[in-house]
């Protein structure tokens, strides 16, 4: 007599993702026609420039009207990189000088300023350590302990304001003499003095940053690819204890030039680990969503993962 056997459970359905939610684009101009394009493409994440020069009517008007959602970013880092002119903190250089608990509160000042105008997230503060690189004027501290305490002390600055901040550009730009995104950047130090240096991002882990931003600095005793492209690099992230948002540096820096259009460079970087994909273009911005939406479909990108990352992402709001 035969045995009733069960049947086979059936496979889980897929989960329901849409690959443009690992997308952080730039906008290209509320009114413009390319910032309608790009807003009709659902990005889970904009990277603003001007769009707040009017105190963010505009922007939210337009998102209200896409019933939209995504994950603002912006770059206030102070000094000369800010977005906002109006708002702080001071430069890197000024913030050197000033004892930690007043670097938090410049940064928690000015996280209020960008709340009010309904930022999510400050790219910032940078956790490189300066060693003389061309970037190095925007470091906190010139040792790893310098740097990362005052590193965790913005990073809780920005979060008691109601701004995530984003700690970048893993794993550092403070010793390479090009900027990423006008060359290709190479750290030749050794593997020893490189990951001294990363001890840097440790106190802002602690102080439970949920962003980390990755840089396209290739470093040769790690990697022989640039950083936003190695799994080493988010693996090494993951070890830390880090289990917020991994996304990359711009993908359509010069740095990257050699490894493809930035449509494909940001599958290969999803493929490596990162959770989110940024491109200041927004013509690049609908090339990205494109090419991630047909490696999604075709399989190259595995939807279980894209899902956990848009996850990640969208909590940053």
């Amino acid at each position: 007599m035969p045995l009733d056997l069960p049947l086979p459970l059936p496979a889980a359905p897929p989960p329901l993702v849409r690959p443009a939610a690992v997308v952080i684009g730039g906008l290209g101009g509320t009114g413009s026609s390319i910032g309608r394009r790009v807003l009709a493409r659902r990005p889970g994440g904009l990277l603003l420039f001007g769009e707040l020069r009017d105190g963010g009517g505009a922007l939210r008007r337009a998102l209200r009207a896409s019933n939209l959602r995504p994950v603002v970013m912006v770059d206030q880092e102070g000094g000369a990189v800010r977005r906002v002119r109006a708002l702080g903190p001071p430069s890197a250089r000024e913030l050197r000088q000033f004892p930690v608990w007043r670097l938090q509160r410049e940064h928690r000042v000015a996280a209020r300023g960008l709340r009010r105008l309904g930022v999510h997230v400050n790219l910032a503060p940078v956790a490189d350590v300066d060693r003389g690189g061309a970037t190095g004027f925007r470091a906190l501290g010139a040792t790893p302990g310098t740097a990362g305490r005052r590193v965790a002390a913005a990073v809780r600055g920005l979060a008691s304001g109601g701004v995530e901040g984003c700690v970048k550009h893993y794993p550092g730009l403070g010793s390479v003499g090009t900027n990423t995104d006008w060359g290709v950047a190479v750290d030749r130090r050794s593997r020893t003095t490189v990951l001294r240096d990363l001890q840097a991002f440790r106190p802002a882990i602690l102080a439970g940053v949920r962003c980390v931003m990755v840089s396209s600095v290739v470093v040769p005793a790690l990697c022989s690819k640039p950083a936003v492209l190695c799994p080493s690099t988010y693996r090494r992230l993951r070890r830390l204890g880090f289990d917020g948002a991994i996304i990359t540096d711009s993908l359509d820096a010069d740095a990257l030039r050699p490894y493809g259009s930035p449509g494909a460079v940001a599958v290969k970087a999803l493929a490596a680990g990162a959770d989110g994909v940024l491109v200041a273009s927004p013509w690049s911005t609908l090339q990205v969503i494109d090419d991630v939406t047909r490696a999604t479909r075709s399989g190259r990108l595995d939807r279980a993962r894209l899902a956990a990352s848009a996850q990640r992402l969208r909590a940053l709001r």
